[in-house]
């Protein structure tokens, strides 16, 4: 009996460890949104062969118009950055190729450019003024001539090198009636994405308003048998859309289509995290099915929460890229970018140490260097070092006007509250910390430790869930951040960040 027993008992063990490896096996093979965490929103993916490039909008930062690098639509690395100067606000830029060149079209300061490469990743020229004064480009071809369309339902001819405009934009799509029980933000025809496929164009556009109720924006589908138009909505309209305020994500929208190697089909959408919208507009893929009579469709049952099947069988999900930096190469690494400025002979990186020259009088005045992550909850440090009359800090940061931290100056170590104020200070005199930021779900506290000495919380913390773009405006995000202003300078060290709120002592 007893050894009955044992056998039985040994029978279900086996059982349940080859369960648990099925479930392991299953659980490689799928993924969930988001894809990229964080703030990369507006995203423009393509496939060059095996290979899969993207770049997003970077608003108010340089390097921009980053390039991102991926072999399975899921796992994505930068690789390259065809900004290397601020242009001003960079919105929804559109990568694409044509007759084995690259090109990326994009406004700044609502003027539209373009530049151009041999490569994705580059180099690529300098920007090139297309004279109109539009958002949101989009670029196809039919028959040797191009075409760029923009927000409104607009097109405008481009010239053979697609470097200049050759008619002015005119109006060929009106936006896809909204149905009244549906809360939006606003009409927003914008966000066009192009394709040609089986004799088809097909365009898709963004509608609703970007940000606003949870409800609001989605993706929109028209065809036409030529570039120009006329164009016909989509029965299965809207494509992508937020059906419920509840749901976990909102204001899905914004979708350019990808296929694989072996002809899957994709599209990419950015979306605000239900009670996260700290985080910026985060990037989803979802998959699509064509349709019998030429349409495409998310497939029946497919919700962007649900966990699904890789697009590259034998891939698997990876953690986000760790943006965490010991400051050892003389290059910038891809995850940093000031806010409204790149000035080389501002700072130096290398031998494991970032210097950055003060600049103006206060956080309003000088440009933060930034890294934008994701997660509810995360630890960031960094070891900060200042010369007599320079002020320096490690932020969570939207902009200059709206961030909380720890910061280091003459008068002592202090938390900086999101509306600015420092209520208290500690070690006057300083001169070197290590400081720690804990987000803990939008809860913030902050910790230092002078060399040599144990960690020391500060008095005050912060909470920062209402610092994002439906109050402040800007379209960003939250991110980490140092600055330095005043005279002199600051050294940085050892900047760690752990995707989680306990960290090592």
């Amino acid at each position: 009996m007893l050894t009955r027993r044992r056998f039985v008992l040994n029978a279900a063990t086996l059982a349940l460890a080859s369960k648990t490896r099925l479930l392991a096996a299953q659980t490689a093979n799928v993924y969930r949104n988001p894809i990229l965490g964080g703030d990369h929103p507006d995203a423009s993916p393509i496939r060059v062969g095996d290979d899969f490039f993207l770049t997003h909008s970077s608003f108010d930062y340089a390097p921009g118009l980053l390039i991102w690098h991926s072999r399975d639509l899921i796992n994505w690395r930068p690789a390259a950055a065809a900004l290397h100067r601020y242009y001003g606000t960079v919105w929804a830029p559109y990568l694409c190729e044509y007759q084995s060149r690259y090109y990326i079209y994009f406004p700044a300061e609502g003027s539209l450019r373009v530049v151009h490469a041999d490569h994705p990743t580059g180099p690529w020229s300098e920007p090139v003024s297309l004279g109109i004064d539009a958002i949101d480009p989009a670029h196809i071809a039919e028959n040797g001539r191009r075409f760029l369309y923009m927000d409104g339902g607009r097109v405008a001819e481009l010239t053979a090198d697609g470097l200049a405009v050759k008619t002015p934009p005119r109006k060929v799509l009106d936006p896809w009636p909204i149905p009244d029980s549906i809360r939006m933000e606003c009409t927003c025809l914008e966000g066009p994405k192009l394709l040609e496929r089986n004799g088809w164009f097909y365009l898709n556009v963004a509608e609703g308003g970007t940000a606003g109720p949870g409800t609001s924006h989605a993706v929109v589908s028209a065809r036409s048998r030529h570039a120009e138009g006329p164009w016909e909505f989509s029965p299965y309209n809207p494509i992508v859309h937020t059906p419920s305020r509840d749901d976990r994500w909102l204001s899905l929208g914004h979708g350019r289509l990808v296929d694989t190697p072996d002809g899957r089909w994709y599209i990419t959408v950015h979306s605000y995290e239900n009670g996260y919208r700290t985080l910026g507009r985060q990037l989803m893929l979802l998959p699509v099915e064509w349709t019998a009579d030429g349409w495409y469709r998310i497939p029946p049952g497919v919700t962007a929460d649900a966990a699904i099947p890789m697009p590259i069988p034998g891939t698997s999900q990876q953690p986000f890229m760790d943006p965490s930096d010991d400051f050892t190469s003389p290059e910038l690494g891809l995850q940093w970018a000031f806010w409204h400025e790149f000035d080389p002979a501002r700072f130096t990186t290398g031998n494991g140490a970032l210097t950055l020259a003060a600049q103006g009088k206060s956080i309003a005045e000088t440009s933060a260097l930034t890294t934008p992550v994701g997660g509810h909850s995360y630890t960031v440090e960094i070891d900060v070092e200042v010369s007599p009359g320079c002020e320096a800090g490690f932020l969570l940061f939207y902009n200059p006007h709206h961030a909380t931290g720890i910061l280091i100056s003459p008068e002592g170590i202090g938390a900086r509250n999101p509306n600015g104020f420092i209520p208290s200070r500690q070690q006057p005199g300083a001169t070197r910390a290590t400081l720690r930021i804990v987000n803990d779900r939008q809860e913030v506290d902050f910790y230092y430790r002078l060399p040599g000495q144990s960690w020391k919380r500060t008095p005050e913390s912060a909470e920062i869930s209402g610092i994002n773009h439906n109050v402040l405006d800007g379209f960003l995000d939250v991110r980490p951040a140092v600055y330095a202003c005043g005279s002199g300078k600051a050294t940085f060290r050892a900047f760690r960040y752990w995707p989680r709120v306990n960290v090592p002592a």
